[in-house]
């Protein structure tokens, strides 16, 4: 299997850099199919595409075709096929070449198919081209010119055509190595996971007549194989569409938002009546269009951009651009002072648009179809909106990107399916099916017989020599190891609970270091912070402050989702959030949105899980660690008690941690200073009881800081 893998990924390294209009990547399949067997053949041809596509970035979607080239191989190859027959004929009798010339095209033409017709197809599907292959789309650009077929019509005659030559010369190398290989050689590598003395074909028939049409256990381990990973994968299938449609949608928005925010930057707000008034006829103009389609240009997402003055007759066109849409039609640009009227999508926020609202991004229908639409207010001076920058999306796209990820979702599925059907199969036939079919036939010869043919039928029994290593091999000891076996399980259960508890944690730390990872001096900002945390809940319950809320679940949940306070930060742009100085006024609108989106990441995770679950205080601490006790915090300027307990303990955590460590804006204050501040905001900025736990607990702060700073 190793050689056979080695040679088909240097053979087709061998055609891409000398660009032959061949693949000869089968070569290896078909030899480790004839000599081993069809799970070697299938293994070789899944790893083989697997390794390629670390080279091309596509065969592991072509895998499930050279797995079928393997299944036929093994047809062709297996010990009643036509070419065995050949062999025995060569053996002492004269072959019909003939016919053996026929089957032999006929398993080049059927090869063919599987990678030339299938494979055509699903390269279509992918690309609506040849892909690489430049020898195909060569010829199917020969086939269009001369016979005047449609293009998907010579794509597939091209690419079937090419195949055949390619599986002629793949087919015809493999038989000369088979045919090189001593007989010897051939029997040693002939894969049959026989771990015991083989059953006689007399003995099998003899097992499955005393069946007498009922269902055998293969048979019944084979459905339930084959059912439950056909239900997982549609399981898995179904979740990952479902996310690849929301990540795709939530991707175009943002698309479009960042397009309608940069136009929208790109736009003088003063000169937008002129703009109306006298159009191209003004110098800035045309220098602010073509700013306006470098933009446009800088995504191939964006379908129309331009920019509106919303008036109670309509929308007065500023500017509008030019467009080619995904299905062709050229939509041109209304010229400067154009009044559209109001359509169904954007009726409903009529009102909002005259008061220069900001608008939500969503999915809006017009006369061009239905389009994502970002709408971007441009203000004055005044902070008036003077008009509207729009960036739309087709959300077509969402479909079209949609499409081409399920088939190679489904394409790599099937590979997958395959290979685990074949190797489950495979196992359990080899593993569990014959050695109990052997024990039963020697159990029934140890009942049946009596007296010197026992101790003959047991010596039968010994000499299968079953060595699955499993609960078969094991079975004649189950009941003594039972009790035993069970405190095991227990036991061993007990250290899987305990191990998946502790992967959570660190799961959870993980995903908040790779938040923080982005602010480049909060190094252990969340270890520590969940230590202060902990070290304030545990003073509070030790004080009695609090104890209706204070449960063990609680103040487990609480520290569990201490590292998630801060993750709203990944919305915030890395030039602010790594700023060396003082922010501005409007920078730091923005940093405060953190918290906001904090919250909605966390309430979208929260919906996606049933019952209670420790995100609820998650949520609670990343949305609200920056209200103040005197209410003068953000984002909602709560005050007191009515802040969630866990976002009051983690504010304190947050600000104390902030005070003791360096950032790059400021030295890290001193110890007693920090503790100082903390002690000063009680009342005020923190909430009194919280303040006093953590002054009563500075020894085991110090200890947290000090260890920190250490490592």
């Amino acid at each position: 299997m190793a050689a056979s893998v080695l040679l088909n990924i240097l053979l087709s390294m061998v055609v891409r850099s000398t660009d032959l209009p061949l693949y000869i990547d089968t070569i290896g399949t078909i030899v480790a199919t004839a000599l081993g067997g069809i799970v070697p053949g299938i293994l070789t041809a899944f790893v083989t595409n697997a390794v390629n596509f670390f080279l091309d970035g596509e065969s592991i979607f072509y895998a499930p075709l050279n797995m079928l080239i393997a299944m036929l191989s093994a047809a062709w190859f297996g010990d009643y096929s036509v070419y065995k027959k050949t062999l025995k004929h060569c053996d002492g009798e004269t072959p019909n070449k003939k016919k053996g010339i026929l089957d032999l095209l006929l398993y080049i033409l059927l090869l063919a198919l599987i990678g030339g017709g299938i494979g055509g197809a699903i390269t279509w599907y992918l690309y609506a081209e040849a892909g690489d292959a430049h020898v195909i789309t060569g010829f199917a650009g020969w086939l269009k010119e001369r016979f005047g077929i449609g293009g998907f019509g010579c794509h597939m005659t091209a690419a079937y055509l090419t195949d055949v030559l390619d599986k002629a010369v793949s087919v015809a190398i493999a038989l000369m190595i088979i045919r090189g290989v001593p007989k010897k050689v051939r029997e040693y590598v002939r894969l049959s996971s026989w771990r015991q003395k083989p059953l006689t074909m007399e003995e099998r028939e003899r097992s499955t007549r005393k069946l007498r049409g009922r269902m055998s256990i293969g048979m019944r381990i084979h459905l339930i194989i084959v059912f439950s990973t056909l239900l997982m994968t549609l399981v898995a299938l179904i979740f990952s569409i479902v996310s690849f449609r929301a990540n795709m949608v939530e991707s175009l928005s943002t698309s479009a938002a960042q397009i309608a925010y940069l136009a929208a930057r790109s736009i003088d707000p003063g000169r937008v009546d002129a703009y109306l008034e006298y159009g191209d006829a003004l110098s800035d103009y045309e220098t602010t269009r073509e700013r306006l389609k470098i933009l446009k240009s800088s995504s191939d997402e964006i379908a129309f951009l331009y920019v509106y003055k919303i008036e109670t007759d309509g929308c007065h066109v500023v500017f509008d651009l030019d467009t080619v849409l995904s299905d062709g039609r050229v939509v041109p640009g209304d010229p400067a002072g154009t009044v559209v009227p109001f359509e169904e999508g954007t009726e409903k926020y009529k009102d909002a648009l005259l008061a220069g609202q900001e608008l939500p991004t969503e999915l809006l229908k017009d006369v061009y179809g239905s389009h994502i639409a970002s709408y971007c207010p441009v203000y004055d001076d005044n902070g008036q909106c003077v008009c509207y920058a729009v960036s739309n999306v087709e959300s077509g796209l969402v479909t079209q990107r949609l499409e081409h990820f399920i088939g190679r979702v489904i394409l790599l599925f099937i590979g997958f399916l395959t290979l685990v059907l074949t190797m489950s199969i495979m196992m359990t036939k080899y593993h569990i099916v014959y050695p109990i079919t052997g024990m039963t036939l020697r159990a029934d010869e140890l009942v049946e017989q009596i007296g010197d043919a026992k101790e003959e039928s047991l010596k039968k029994l010994e000499e299968m020599d079953i060595r699955t290593g499993d609960e078969v091999e094991l079975l004649y000891r189950a009941l003594c190891k039972l009790t035993g076996d069970t405190v095991y399980q227990l036991n061993d259960n007990r250290n899987k609970s305990e191990a998946i508890n502790k992967m959570q944690s660190a799961l959870l730390i993980t995903m908040a270091d790779m938040v923080e990872s982005r602010d480049s001096d909060t190094g252990a900002h969340v270890l520590k912070t969940a230590a202060y945390v902990r070290i304030i809940l545990q003073g509070l319950k030790r004080n009695g402050y609090y104890i209706e809320k204070l449960s063990d679940k609680y103040m487990r949940d609480v520290e569990m989702s201490a590292p998630l306070h801060d993750v709203g930060k990944i919305n915030i742009p890395d030039a602010i959030l790594n700023k060396p100085g003082k922010l501005t006024d409007e920078e730091y609108e923005i940093m405060k949105t953190h918290t906001t989106a904090g919250k909605k990441i966390l309430e979208n995770a929260i919906s996606s899980m049933e019952g209670d679950n420790y995100l609820k205080e998650a949520r609670n601490m990343a949305a609200y660690h920056h209200e103040r006790w005197d209410g003068k915090g953000y984002p909602e300027g709560l005050h007191g008690e009515v802040i969630p307990l866990s976002a009051r303990v983690m504010a304190i955590a947050d600000v104390f941690d902030a005070l003791s460590s360096e950032r790059v804006y400021k030295p890290a204050f001193p110890f007693e200073v920090a503790i100082k501040i903390i002690q000063d905001g009680a009342g005020t900025q923190f909430d009194p009881l919280c303040v006093e736990v953590f002054l009563e607990s500075v020894a085991e702060v110090k200890k947290i800081l000090k260890k920190y700073q250490e490592t």
